[in-house]
């Protein structure tokens, strides 16, 4: 599990270990936090999970090392919490692994959805894991639609919440769930004011990356600088930390779609073919972009913009646009209504001012 010295290494930890009890993490992590610099102090946290006695403590390890991006010591704790005698463990285990897992590689977010749909909670925590699950995977599916019927039920099971420490936890989590949950109703400076207080919370290397990430893209209409400032940050901590999956994703898809989207192109270059067709569009290269884009047989809302941009296609950019807006994605939305503004000075006829009068109605809702 551990090195066999790392128990008579620290010296700190027998106060927390006295007639064969051992104190709750939330006691541990609240003195060494108080006595230590934070960077030591969490290292101590760490090991003291790693070598954890406790049932309850080696469950609840599960969420601190996540939160603070302990990940190889996460899956050792894992293991062990997949081999316990306390079902609550094992549901534990199975449900970290699945976020873990999504960290680590691409997923099928239907087939997770499937998975824990088969898991009976046997606690408000398990209950609390997998509605965080389903939230963190309709995100990813872009059924954003969706989050919003979790929130009063996330709510009532956090209020039940008494640890101290799992309870900060988990508004770190809510803090999360706000920021994409208002990102994607367009209600940008609600979003930005999430992503800068995660920011505030530095020892979570991980989150520190996709806050980044995620803040360029709610500059990616208003500042090409600011948006490439956080992007960039972002793609540092990914090579630094060695985040091969997230280095992968903001070079080939996140950097180059900002570009694009503001008509850049100089020195950005991408492995993924639609986002090439997107940067070939915004050279000027549409034959270039329509064999790859008109290939596609069933073309997501965002490939839909993309065709409806190269053709200069009113009808696409409406479907698209209605599409975002089914799902709840209004700030998606405004990347065919943007394409339609272009448009306009082209546009004669009562039927279609009237669809362009019905997209800034919705975008003004």
């Amino acid at each position: 599990m551990c090195d066999n010295n790392i128990e008579n290494q620290h010296e700190a930890f027998k106060p927390f270990r006295l007639n064969e009890e051992e104190s709750p993490l939330s006691i541990v992590y609240k003195a060494f936090t108080a006595q230590y610099d934070p960077d030591p102090a969490l290292h101590l946290v760490r090991d003291f999970c790693l070598t954890s006695t406790s049932i309850e403590n080696q469950r609840k390890s599960l969420e601190f090392l996540y939160m603070r991006s302990f990940f190889k010591e996460l899956d050792e704790m894992i293991e062990i919490n997949k081999k316990s005698e306390r079902i609550e463990n094992r549901q534990w285990a199975e449900l970290f692994d699945i976020l873990i897992t999504r960290r680590r590689k691409n997923v099928d977010h239907y087939q997770i959805l499937d998975q824990i749909k088969n898991i009976k909670p046997v606690s408000s925590y398990v209950e609390l894991y997998k509605q965080f699950i389903t939230i963190y995977c309709y995100h990813e599916l872009r059924q954003s639609g969706k989050l919003a019927n979790y929130l009063d039920s996330i709510n009532d099971l956090i209020e039940q919440v008494e640890d101290p420490l799992m309870l900060m936890f988990f508004q770190e989590r809510m803090e999360d769930y706000h920021y994409f949950y208002h990102f994607q109703r367009n209600e940008l400076i609600l979003c930005r004011m999430y992503g800068f207080r995660l920011l505030k919370k530095p020892h979570n290397i991980y989150k520190n990356c996709l806050v980044h990430r995620n803040i360029a893209l709610t500059y990616l209409f208003e500042s090409y600088e600011q948006a490439m400032y956080h992007i960039n940050e972002a793609l540092r901590i990914a090579k630094e930390m060695g985040y091969t999956l997230l280095e992968d994703g903001i070079v080939n898809n996140n950097i180059p779609f900002i570009a694009a989207v503001n008509g850049k192109y100089e020195g950005i270059s991408t492995t993924n073919p639609v986002e090439q067709a997107h940067l070939n569009i915004a050279k000027g290269n549409i034959d270039e972009a329509l064999s790859v884009l008109e290939k596609i047989e069933n073309p997501s809302q965002y490939q839909e913009y993309y065709l409806g941009k190269a053709l200069k296609d009113k009808a696409r950019l409406m479907n698209s646009y209605n599409r975002f807006i089914q799902q709840g994605d209004y700030f998606g939305a405004k990347l065919p209504f943007t394409e339609i503004q272009k448009l306009r000075e082209n546009i004669s006829g009562p039927k279609n001012q009237r669809d362009i009068s019905i997209v800034e109605t919705f975008l003004e809702e």
